[in-house]
C-alpha cells in the first residue's frame, strides 16, 4: 500500500510539473510575446495536447490561444490524458507483477511486465521523438534551393539576375527572431540582385509590426538593387495597412496592385524604360483584393514580367488566365508552406489550396504561365515540419 501511496505521488508530481512548465513557456510565447527558448517548449506542448486545444477553439474560438486561464486549461486537459494513460497502463503491468500467480505459469511474470513496459517505453519513445524532431529540428534547418528560369524577351543586360525569393516568416509567438534573421543573412549571402518577400510578415495581431519591420533591414541594406514585397493574408489579420506603411519606411518597395521596373542598368524605377522587367505585385486572394488592371497598369504588352502573389491560387484567377489578360512569365508565391508535412506515398496532406497538392511547393505550371511556390521559412496552423524543411529560393533569369 506504501508503494502504491509513492507511485500515485509521484505521477501527480510529473502531471504538476507538465501543466505548470507548459502554461508558463505558452503564456510568456503567446499572452506577453517572449522570444526564445519558451516558444520551443510552446510548441512542443501545444503538439502533445493538440486534441485539447482543438476542442477549446470549437468551444470558444482561436482567440483564447493568448488567455492565460485558457492556455492553463488546455494543458491541464492535454497532460491529464497523456500522464493519466501512462498511469493506468503501467499501474497495472505493477499490480501483475506484485500479485501472486494463482496457479503455475509458463512465462514469468516479471519477465512479462517487463516486455510489457518496454513495448510502451518504446512507443512512448517513438512518439516523443517523433514530435520532438517536428518541432524542435526540421522547423529551423533552413534550405536553399535554386531555380533557373528561362524568360522571353528579357533585356541581354538582365540575362543571369539574381532574385532571392523569401515568404512567410511568420514572425510571432511560434517563430524565434534568430530563425528570421538567419533566413534573412542566408538570403543576403547568395548575394542577388533583388530581393523579393512575398508576405505574412507576421503571424496575426499588430504586436509584431514593427519588430518585422526592422528585422528586414537585413535585406535592405543586402540587397543589390534593392528588396520588393507584398503582403499575406496573416498580415491583413492584423493591420495590413499599418504593416505595408512599416515596411515602406524601413526601405522595403511594397507593390501590392501595383508594379515597378528593373531597368536594364539594373536600378528600380517607377516608370518603365525601354528594356525593363517589370516587377508586378498583387493583393492577397483572400484577405484583400486582387486589382490585375491596376496592378499591370502601364507596362507595354511586350515586355517581360514577373508577379508577385503571395498565395499561388492567384494564378487561376479568371483575371489572368483569360484570353484578355496580360502577359506573366513568372509568378512567385508562398502561403503553403509545402503543407509542412509529407507523408512517404501520400504526399502532403495538408496544403491550403483549393488545387490541392499542385501548388504545394518548387516550379509548377499553371494554367496561363509558370508559378514557383516557396515553401516558406515560418510555420502556421500547425508549429510542425517534417519532410519539408523551411527554405530560401535563388531564381537566375535567363533570357
Amino acid at each position: 500500500m506504501r508503494w502504491m501511496r509513492w507511485r500515485n505521488g509521484v505521477w501527480i508530481l510529473v502531471y504538476a510539473v507538465l501543466v505548470a512548465g507548459a502554461s508558463v513557456c505558452t503564456i510568456q510565447a503567446w499572452t506577453y510575446g517572449t522570444d526564445g527558448f519558451v516558444q520551443l517548449v510552446s510548441n512542443l506542448a501545444w503538439i502533445f495536447n493538440l486534441p485539447a486545444w482543438i476542442a477549446l477553439y470549437i468551444v470558444h474560438g482561436p482567440g483564447i490561444r493568448t488567455e492565460p486561464v485558457c492556455i492553463v486549461l488546455a494543458n491541464a486537459i492535454g497532460w491529464f490524458g497523456w500522464v493519466g494513460a501512462a498511469w493506468v497502463i503501467w499501474g497495472r503491468q505493477s499490480k501483475q507483477k506484485h500479485e501472486p500467480e494463482p496457479v503455475p505459469v509458463v512465462i514469468n511474470a516479471g519477465r512479462r511486465a517487463f516486455v510489457s513496459r518496454s513495448t510502451l517505453g518504446g512507443l512512448g519513445a517513438v512518439a516523443a521523438g517523433t514530435a520532438g524532431y517536428a518541432t524542435l529540428v526540421e522547423p529551423w534547418q533552413l534550405r536553399v534551393r535554386k531555380y533557373t528560369v528561362k524568360i522571353d524577351g528579357l533585356d541581354a543586360k538582365l540575362d543571369g539576375l539574381r532574385i532571392a525569393h523569401v515568404s512567410d516568416t511568420h514572425l510571432g509567438p511560434r517563430i524565434l527572431t534568430k530563425h528570421i534573421v538567419e533566413a534573412y543573412r542566408m538570403a543576403v549571402d547568395l548575394q542577388p540582385d533583388l530581393i523579393v518577400h512575398t508576405g505574412d510578415h507576421v503571424h496575426d495581431g499588430v504586436a509584431e509590426i514593427d519588430e518585422a519591420a526592422r528585422l528586414c533591414k537585413v535585406l535592405v541594406d543586402g540587397a543589390g538593387v534593392g528588396v520588393v514585397g507584398t503582403l499575406g493574408n496573416h498580415d491583413w489579420w492584423g493591420d495590413g495597412n499599418r504593416m505595408s506603411v512599416a515596411l515602406s519606411q524601413g526601405g522595403v518597395q511594397m507593390i501590392d496592385n501595383a508594379r515597378v521596373f528593373l531597368s536594364p542598368d539594373r536600378e528600380l524605377v517607377i516608370e518603365p524604360v525601354a528594356g525593363a522587367l517589370a516587377v508586378v505585385g498583387l493583393g492577397d486572394l483572400t484577405d484583400h483584393e486582387v486589382l490585375v488592371g491596376q496592378a499591370f497598369e502601364g507596362i507595354a504588352p511586350l515586355m517581360p514580367r514577373v508577379v508577385l502573389a503571395h498565395n499561388p491560387d492567384t494564378a487561376e484567377i479568371r483575371e489572368l488566365t483569360g484570353p484578355d489578360s496580360p502577359r506573366v512569365d513568372l509568378m512567385l508565391s508562398g502561403h503553403t508552406h509545402g503543407g509542412q508535412v509529407r507523408i512517404p506515398f501520400l504526399g502532403t496532406p495538408m496544403v491550403p489550396s483549393r488545387f490541392g497538392q499542385k501548388y504545394a511547393g518548387g516550379l509548377v505550371d499553371g494554367p496561363a504561365f509558370r508559378v514557383l511556390v516557396s515553401r516558406g521559412v515560418g510555420m502556421s496552423l500547425l508549429p510542425v515540419r517534417v519532410g519539408v524543411p523551411p527554405e530560401i529560393s535563388i531564381i537566375t533569369l535567363k533570357a
